[in-house]
């Protein structure tokens, strides 16, 4: 079984290669640090679902808890 977590996309970093951007998103169980390598077209505000620490997929509002705190 895996298990993924929702969070909204907060900000991303300046440094690092657009391929593998990395940014931070708030969930319920704190900020995470999270690659975007998957979802290159995220946009801070985006509601996504993180596992292993990657953003894999995007949540509409009507399907998450929310996105965070």
């Amino acid at each position: 079984m895996c298990i993924g977590i929702v969070g909204r996309v907060v900000e991303f970093d300046a440094a690092g290669p657009a391929v593998a951007r990395t940014g931070t998103v708030d969930t319920v169980v704190g900020r995470r640090q999270v690659c975007f390598a998957f979802l290159p077209d995220a946009a801070v505000g985006d509601l996504v679902l993180v596992h292993s620490g990657y953003a894999i997929d995007r949540v509409d509002d009507a399907d998450g808890d929310g996105g965070g705190r």
